[in-house]
């Protein structure tokens, strides 16, 4: 899928790891903090226009929730990382 703005082409693989990388530097530790940080990052994008009118938020903000397990090994390695 690709997200249309202004600026030219946003696709859902750039969508998502910008909510990666929020979620590995805020430590995200649970799917409802996880939705919270999707829906902050997708309404931000909205503001700014990076999501055209036909564009189907709730389905991107879907697809972006059931990559929930990708973000869960993320940040298991991040923690083995980080163990002293």
């Amino acid at each position: 899928m690709s997200l249309t703005f202004e600026g030219g082409e946003y696709s859902e693989k750039d969508l998502f790891g910008e909510v990666r990388e929020a979620a590995t530097r805020e430590r995200v530790s649970s799917i409802v903090q996880y939705r919270d940080l999707i829906d902050e990052i997708v309404e931000e994008k909205r503001i700014y226009g990076f999501f055209s009118d036909h564009e189907d938020i709730e389905q991107i903000k879907g697809d972006l929730e059931a990559r929930w397990s990708e973000i869960e090994k993320d940040l298991a390695r991040s923690e083995e990382v980080n163990i002293p």
